[in-house]
């Protein structure tokens, strides 16, 4: 597909946010991005702090102003975005997957994290900043963290240039988002729910009941997560709404 979207490119040694920062910028293109080599106030989804070693990792966020697209669509813009970094990881490195709303995982672990702020214009999705951190070069990261974290690095051994995933990313989602400006989402939900980590299998959740056995079946449009329990109750979360905790060794598939 052809795109006409232009892209600006900003590049810093160290900013508070990249997010921040495009929260104020005017655009003058269809894309901007922003990375960094250093955030000094990074932030990860619900106020988490998203920790980063200076000059070995992937910060980047890019501000959009999409055409006509619903508030109620808008989780379509986090779902291009997580197959863009999803299939520019394919590139280096093996089982990478996408884990509600829009965590990347390999093998199980965390290797990218997005978080999304959508400003609305009525119905409309008037402005969308998408800030993402994605674990390249690290090869040690501290303990206790809630998700267990992985790198590049880590996988392969290998140390890969940051501006060179930047570019791999920026040319997948923009053929993503140029669908997006045109109206089409079908293809980016179909891809999305083709990678959705652990769909389909059988796996402990809790929620505010408790604990429950279940599985991932689906995620809406509006990016809420469906779990079918094992009494075939149809469940709805909202991001946060849902831990996962293990999947479940004893059961048949």
């Amino acid at each position: 597909m052809h795109s006409d979207l232009e892209l600006e490119y900003k590049h810093f040694e160290e900013l508070d946010s990249t997010n921040d920062f495009l929260r104020t910028l005017t655009p003058s293109t269809d894309i901007t991005i922003v990375s960094t080599d250093f955030q000094t106030k990074g932030r990860g989804q619900m106020g988490n702090t998203w920790l980063s070693n200076r000059r070995e990792n992937l910060l980047f966020s890019i501000l959009l102003q999409p055409n006509n697209l619903k508030a109620s669509d808008g989780f379509v813009l986090s779902q291009a975005m997580a197959l863009s970094i999803k299939e520019a990881l394919d590139n280096h490195i093996k089982k990478v997957s996408i884990k509600w709303p829009n965590d990347i995982y390999s093998d199980g672990k965390k290797i990218c994290g997005t978080l999304i702020e959508n400003t609305l214009f009525g119905k409309l999705v008037g402005r969308s900043i998408i800030g993402s951190g994605i674990n390249i070069n690290q090869k040690s990261f501290p303990d206790g963290l809630a998700a267990p974290p992985t790198s590049i690095y880590l996988l392969t051994n290998m140390e890969t240039s940051p501006s060179y995933l930047l570019n791999s990313i920026m040319e997948n989602f923009t053929k993503y988002y140029q669908q997006i400006q045109e109206g089409e989402y079908t293809t980016i939900r179909q891809l999305y729910h083709q990678h959705l980590y652990l769909r389909g299998q059988c796996c402990w959740f809790q929620d505010s009941e408790g604990e429950f056995l279940g599985k991932i079946s689906h995620v809406e449009t509006d990016g809420h997560l469906i779990i079918e329990d094992n009494h075939l109750r149809q469940r709805r979360y909202a991001f946060k709404e849902v831990k996962f905790l293990n999947i479940n060794q004893n059961i048949n598939q």
